[in-house]
């Protein structure tokens, strides 16, 4: 049977995923600077009182939101959709043609669903150590001699 993993190693080994899977959304967008911000991740597993507290931190260069939302260099949150329309409607007449590039927020990679899984990974491990802290008080001998 392998040996159970601590709370540090499920988080460290769910963040190399978690990173791996957004620079794989980097690389296939083929995002302007691609190699910059696919280089860019910094990430730190920080754990106190014997992995009973953990922060995970996740660092990357800042325009990456900005791909993800389609914003910058003029074109403002609450313009993508209207600009998009209008170009669907009657052509390029107004705004740039800046189009959100979601390798950040997609929904099966968005940060939100992978935080989920980790909560799932942690439920799962505790749920292992529980079970086998009972396996453990009940596999004693008990003999009973008449």
């Amino acid at each position: 049977m392998a040996e159970p993993k601590s709370k540090r190693q499920l988080a460290e080994e769910w963040l190399k995923f978690a990173v791996l899977n957004w620079q794989t959304n980097i690389k296939k967008l083929r995002i302007k600077d691609t190699n910059y911000l696919y280089d860019s991740f910094k990430t730190q597993v920080i754990s106190q009182a014997g992995d009973d507290k953990m922060k995970i931190t996740i660092a990357y260069a800042w325009y990456g939101q900005m791909v993800d939302m389609g914003v910058g260099k003029g074109t403002r949150v609450g313009e993508v959709k209207e600009s998009t329309e209008s170009r669907r409607l009657i052509g390029k007449v107004r705004g740039n043609a800046r189009r959100p590039k979601k390798w950040w927020s997609k929904s099966r990679d968005a940060i939100g669903y992978q935080t989920f899984k980790l909560s799932l990974l942690m439920a799962g491990l505790k749920a292992n150590e529980a079970t086998a802290k009972i396996k453990d008080s009940l596999d004693h001998q008990f003999v009973i001699r008449f």
